[in-house]
């Protein structure tokens, strides 16, 4: 299931994480996937982009553990993992790594989408994908 991404806006992409789940920007004249959202096809320059349902899963390509909290909204939190995401689609998502402890996480790691944050509550709460996903370690 596909659905347009209007160039000039995101909000359409938003929609779809809503609608159908994780997704990502894919070109259909090449099918290419890429994230950040774009007007174009960072591969062939073509303008037919659509959202499309993503299977969620990636692994860990680089990762910090923050220990120093950046503000007070993140002080309950510390320390806290935030990760590169290099999905099983191609692209590479920052993210924060939920439901495991820092000392755990590794190059390599599964992980997979856990759900969303948001601007109010930056931990572990669930939104309805209006902010970038949150990864957890895949179960085996």
């Amino acid at each position: 299931m596909t659905s347009p991404v209007n160039p000039l806006s995101s909000h359409q992409y938003w929609e779809s994480l809503r609608s159908q789940g994780f997704s990502l920007p894919q070109c259909q004249a090449c099918k290419a996937f890429h994230f950040y959202l774009r007007p174009a096809c960072p591969a062939c320059l073509s303008l037919d982009i659509k959202a499309v349902q993503a299977s969620g899963r990636g692994s860990v390509y680089s990762f910090s553990i923050v220990y120093r909290a950046p503000s007070a909204a993140f002080e309950k939190d510390v320390p806290y993992v935030v990760a590169i995401v290099a999905t099983d689609e191609g692209p590479h998502l920052m993210t924060r790594l939920v439901k495991v402890k820092p000392e755990n996480v590794a190059i390599g790691m599964r992980v997979v989408v856990n759900g969303w944050r948001t601007r109010d509550e930056p931990t572990e709460r669930v939104s309805d994908g209006v902010a970038p996903p949150l990864f957890e370690p895949e179960s085996s």
